[in-house]
């Protein structure tokens, strides 16, 4: 299937409006891009499910930015939702900014999720694990508001207080369940454990998350002749290419940077 290249990129600053803690080591950021030039006109074009942003950490002495995936974007009121995960030095910076704070970003970034009805079909699968949540709720809200696309969401955690979220994605309006590794909520397992995956057929997989779930989740896709796409983490400091730290061997490419032929691909491009 054809997949949409990204829109031209831009640096610009934006305010810190607020800093959530949703969960142990999740902070929602809630940023206020200040727009001001024509060079920034690709925000205003609009973001799409599954592209991303690079964020500037060197105030906190770390040269390289960190990639963030969109979690929500109003075009309307120039603001910038992230779902950051407090894991290493650079989310920690994220994680303890405070309003009123300025951090640079350059956005938006990366090959988003192929969103046409078409494409999608009917009955599309949605499966998110970790921060990979942001731009698969992001996907479930845009694939939801289709006429004649109804997705079904399945999110995946270790235990019940990791399952964040919850009022966002009850009001998206689709179909959804979970599963937990203890079984604390929803079916015990990871998510393939979900009885959903058997009960119906469906017509198209989408996925973000840690990487021996999603290349499961492919494992499954294929045995069940389903297409679909996956949102790699791959790691990355510059997001244009150049440092060629999110290089990934592609199907009939070879090493491909992740940051801008990705983060989305197709999984019959996939090697793992």
């Amino acid at each position: 299937m054809d997949r949409i290249k990204s829109s031209q990129p831009a640096s610009v600053d934006a305010v810190v409006i607020d800093n959530e803690r949703v969960a142990p080591r999740y902070h929602l950021l809630y940023l206020r891009l200040e727009i001001t030039s024509s060079s920034s006109a690709s925000w205003l074009q609009g973001v799409e499910p599954g592209q991303f942003v690079q964020i500037d950490c060197r105030p906190a002495g770390i040269l390289l930015r960190r990639p963030i995936s969109i979690y929500k974007w109003s075009s309307e009121e120039l603001c910038l939702t992230l779902l950051v995960q407090r894991v290493g030095r650079g989310s920690n910076y994220m994680c303890d900014l405070k309003a009123g704070d300025i951090v640079n970003i350059i956005g938006p970034l990366g090959t988003p999720f192929a969103t046409d009805p078409a494409i999608a079909g009917e009955r599309p699968l949605l499966i998110a694990g970790g921060v990979g949540m942001a731009p698969i709720i992001m996907l479930a809200h845009h694939l939801q508001q289709l006429s004649g696309v109804h997705p079904h969401l399945v999110i995946g955690a270790r235990t019940s207080s990791l399952l964040i979220l919850r009022k966002e994605i009850e009001e998206i309006g689709c179909s959804y369940s979970y599963t937990t590794d203890d079984g604390s909520y929803g079916a015990r397992g990871a998510v393939l454990a979900a009885p959903e995956l058997e009960q119906e057929d469906y017509s198209m997989v989408y996925t973000c998350g840690p990487r021996p779930m999603m290349r499961a989740i492919h494992g499954w896709a294929k045995k069940h002749n389903v297409p679909g796409q996956a949102s790699l983490e791959n790691l990355m400091a510059c997001g244009v290419g150049a440092c060629l730290c999110c290089v990934e061997n592609i199907a009939n490419q070879g090493n491909t940077c992740v940051c801008t032929d990705g983060p989305v691909f197709n999984f019959d491009q996939l090697l793992w």
